[in-house]
């Protein structure tokens, strides 16, 4: 046929195609065509990515049989405007779709034509960042926005949440693409080393300094530096970094020689800045120079919908880093996902995911190859009581509960439990007898 024929389950997976379609698919011919329909960038005509695998659930959720578009196919040389229709069928139980392309670009009036960046921009986000959640897609835009200015960025969000990838993101898509993009984290190293790190030090600067070390802002020269855990760095550090921003020179321990250097600042951080501005444990002024543009990454647990997505990613992912075959979770692992709220976000379900893989014995992973802590916090949730015994013991070692339930307990109590039961929050949960959702929450607002 004079067409290209694809045919898809419904994860988007190419089952079949024709030889028209893998000339169309693939028009260099260096490399096979892509194993999923989604991962090829298609773009509406009114300049927007078109998201093909949202298209296809919308069909299947509202009874719809088939779509016709008309799309431009992008890659990295050509462009071209194609007429696209997808038809539903069932074979066997299980759904499919087939997809019929027509390269219409030669049989146009109008010549179509769109900037070399045209949806290049949301689809690489896409890949590193992945979510449909409306907080996330709002933060696609402002990445790309982010990604094509010169000012300094702030990412605020928990642990976990993904500040690293927008950074990376930033950078990629920025005018500053092909100059280094450097890491630093501020809360691994001591004040000493971490200025050291930064501006690089001269030979006999100090007890160990045996020969000459560039920092990392001279290494970011014409790129982009990204500081991580900008909240831990001294005040002292944060007079340099001021003046860093501000003149856009630096200068190496033990030298007074001015270095100019021309990069661009991308910090993030998990705290609250300005409470940590009223406690006179940050500058003012410097916040206001790094957070010139903010993007604030939601919890997990405020983007729940997210869970299955990012869910299916890691087990692909591991799929190929370990050789297994799994196809997905059993219904009741990923309603055990959902119902938990991921205190270490999406950090903590990869690490939940790869702890699965371990387990692992069937196609699907199951309830109990998923971590303790997650199959067992519905049920440390559920109410409990405690007998008169196990109260007044409690009440006499310092640790108390309200007849609603709430643990009253000093700091040092709770680091002790802790310090007992070698910092496993599970076990210490089980001994407090709450749950360990609680029990962070009682950790993290004493500090331990």
């Amino acid at each position: 046929m004079p067409c290209g024929i694809v045919i898809v389950d419904k994860h988007l997976q190419i089952q079949y195609f024709n030889d028209f379609a893998g000339r169309f698919l693939n028009p260099d011919g260096e490399q096979s065509p892509p194993e999923k329909l989604s991962d090829l960038v298609f773009n509406t005509t009114d300049m927007h990515l078109f998201d093909m695998d949202d298209c296809m659930k919308n069909m299947i959720a509202s009874g719809k049989r088939n779509f016709h578009k008309t799309l431009i196919l992008k890659n990295d040389k050509t462009e071209r405007l194609v007429y696209l229709s997808a038809n539903l069928f069932v074979q066997e139980g299980r759904e499919f779709f087939l997809f019929a392309l027509s390269d219409i670009s030669d049989e146009m009036d109008c010549v179509t034509h769109s900037p070399g960046t045209f949806g290049r921009g949301e689809y690489l986000i896409s890949r590193k960042i992945i979510g449909r959640d409306e907080k996330v897609r709002d933060n696609y835009r402002m990445i790309a926005l982010a990604a094509d200015s010169e000012v300094n960025v702030m990412i605020t969000g928990e642990s976990g949440t993904g500040k690293e990838l927008v950074a990376d993101a930033i950078h990629e898509l920025s005018e500053r693409k092909d100059r280094p993009f450097v890491k630093v984290n501020c809360a691994a190293l001591s004040e000493t080393l971490l200025e050291s790190e930064l501006f690089g030090h001269v030979k006999g600067a100090f007890t160990g300094a045996y020969k000459d070390k560039t920092g990392k802002f001279e290494q970011a020269d014409g790129g982009t530096i990204f500081l991580d855990e900008i909240g831990e760095i001294s005040p002292a550090l944060q007079v340099k970094l001021l003046r860093v921003i501000q003149e856009k020179t630096i200068e190496k321990v033990g030298d007074n020689q001015p270095i100019r250097v021309n990069m661009r600042i991308v910090a993030a951080t998990n705290q609250n800045l300005r409470e940590r501005i009223k406690k006179n444990l940050f500058r003012e002024d410097l916040f206001y120079r790094l957070n010139v543009f903010s993007i604030h990454m939601p919890p997990l647990r405020d983007r729940k919908l997210d869970i299955p997505l990012l869910s299916e990613y890691f087990v692909e992912r591991f799929n190929r880093s370990t050789g297994k075959t799994v196809k997905g979770l059993s219904r009741q692992a990923s309603q055990t996902l959902m119902e938990y709220p991921w205190p270490g976000n999406i950090r903590e379900l990869q690490n939940a995911i790869e702890h699965a893989f371990v387990l692992v014995q069937g196609s699907l992973i199951e309830t109990e190859d998923l971590p303790s802590e997650i199959r067992y916090f519905m049920k440390a949730e559920s109410p409990t009581t405690l007998t008169e015994a196990s109260a007044k013991e409690n009440e006499n070692s310092g640790i108390q509960k309200t007849r609603g339930g709430q643990l009253r307990i000093s700091r040092e109590k709770l680091r002790a439990a802790l310090e007992k039961h070698d910092w496993n929050q599970t076990r210490t949960a089980e001994y407090l007898d709450i749950s360990r959702v609680a029990l962070w929450k009682k950790m993290k607002k004493m500090g331990l």
